[in-house]
Formats: C-alpha cells, structure tokens, sequence
C-alpha cells in the first residue's frame, strides 16, 4: 500500500476498515487461512499459512497502489477478517477480495458492508471507474454480496476451476462508477 494509504479509515454503521498491520497476524489469523471451512471456495484452501507466509503477503502490498485492510467491529475493534484490492491504476479498475475468517460473524452482513465500503470507496475517493469481483457458482454468500451490493453479473468461465473435484464456474461481477 502506497503510503498516502497509510492513515486509511473506512467506517461503516457496524464496521471499519484500516490498514492491515503486521500486529493484526496472529495465530487466530492464521487458523482462518488454515481453516477449510473459512477457505473453502479460495484457492488458498490449496496452501499452508504460517505467520512468515502472512508476513510476506502483508510486505508484498508495500509501495503498490493495492490496498490490504482489516475489517473490524467499528465498536469493540475485533478482527473480522481482511479485505484486499488490487489496483490497475492505468485502466481504472480494481479488484476486491474478501475473507471473514471469524465465523460467528458470518451471516450477520459484516462481509456485505465490509465489501460495500471498500466498493465505494474506490468507487468515489480513489478514481476507479470498475470495481470486479469473482467466486465460484457453489459460493452463494459471495454471490449474494456481490448482488445486493448492486454489482452486475458480467460473466462466466465455464467449468474453470475444481471443486470437490468436480468443475465449476467462475461467476464474476462489476460495477462502474458512473452506475448509482
């Protein structure tokens, strides 16, 4: 993350998200990535964290233009998980990634606010004029983010990845700044 990204606060009505710290990976960090359930329908469920292997993720954002933030309780300020956007800034496009690892959260719509503040975001403040994000068929709860934050369905590729070895589509989603 460039550094005029630094002292970046997003604050939702339950939510917030900040920069992601070296001080935000712990052990619990890690169980999420290591977690099955958590990682289900990422390809990290293929890897094996450790707090090095998270070190280097959190070091390869440094002086790039993609932003690595954590979602938090905006009142207790526990960790919910990370959210990611990587940023094409000669065409104007970003992609977001999302993981709410603490599963006692989830269904709560903490990862639809989550995603929707880092879709405005880059939407309003940073000159985005795309926002994409993408997930397998079987992934109802990203499908469903994706949708009721007003992203369209912009395509599929067909039978592109495994699951339970089985293949299935990549449904992928957008929104363009000019769309209200």
């Amino acid at each position: 993350m460039n550094n005029s990204l630094k002292n970046l606060e997003i604050v939702g009505g339950a939510m917030r998200l900040r920069p992601f710290l070296k001080s935000d990976i712990s052990n619990t960090y890690v169980s999420w990535l290591n977690d099955l359930e958590v990682v289900k329908y990422s390809n990290q469920r293929f890897l094996n964290h450790t707090i090095e292997s998270c070190y280097d993720y959190l070091k390869s954002f440094s002086d790039t233009e993609n932003i690595y933030m954590a979602v938090e309780d905006k009142a207790t300020k526990e960790l919910y998980g990370s959210i990611t956007a990587y940023i094409q800034i000669n065409h104007g496009t970003a992609d977001i990634g999302l993981m709410i690892g603490n599963q006692e959260t989830w269904g709560k719509g903490f990862g639809l606010e989550a995603w929707t503040l880092m879709m405005d975001f880059l939407l309003t403040q940073r000159n985005i004029r795309k926002v994409t994000g993408g997930t397998l068929k079987v992934n109802t709860g990203m499908i469903r983010i994706m949708q009721k934050s007003m992203m369209i369905h912009e395509a599929t590729r067909k039978s592109q990845e495994l699951f339970n070895n089985k293949p299935v589509d990549i449904f992928y989603f957008c929104k363009f700044s000019n769309e209200k």
